[in-house]
């Protein structure tokens, strides 16, 4: 009995991630100024103000676009954080808000019931 709802929570936790993922990266291609959400996470103290820059590069094997955050500070001096860590932490804050979500709707199924 424990197994079966193990294994039926871990498929779903699974399939949630899988479409967190997917549905943050349409996101990211559609906004990718998202990525800025990271910045007070993700950049060095003195480095407040925060940009997300589009490099475009034409090769043999066609055109590549990719976004990368960059932190600035006051004297212009920056950071390059990249794409993958505020990708990973955009992430993870969706996943925990979504387990949140189905934690507390959980909850208040079992209230009801009772």
């Amino acid at each position: 009995m424990w197994l079966r709802f193990f294994l039926i929570w871990l498929a779903v936790l699974v399939g949630v991630a899988v479409a967190i993922l997917v549905v943050l990266s349409i996101g990211l291609v559609v906004y990718p100024g998202a990525m800025r959400w990271t910045a007070p996470v993700l950049c060095p103290d003195g480095q407040s103000d925060s940009y997300v820059v589009r490099t475009t590069v034409d090769g043999a094997e066609g055109t590549s676009t990719s976004f990368s955050l960059f932190c600035l500070g006051e004297r212009g001096d920056f950071t390059e954080v990249g794409s993958w860590r505020p990708l990973g932490i955009l992430f993870a804050m969706t996943y925990g808000a979504v387990l949140a979500l189905i934690a507390v709707g959980l909850a208040i199924a079992h209230v009801v019931r009772r």
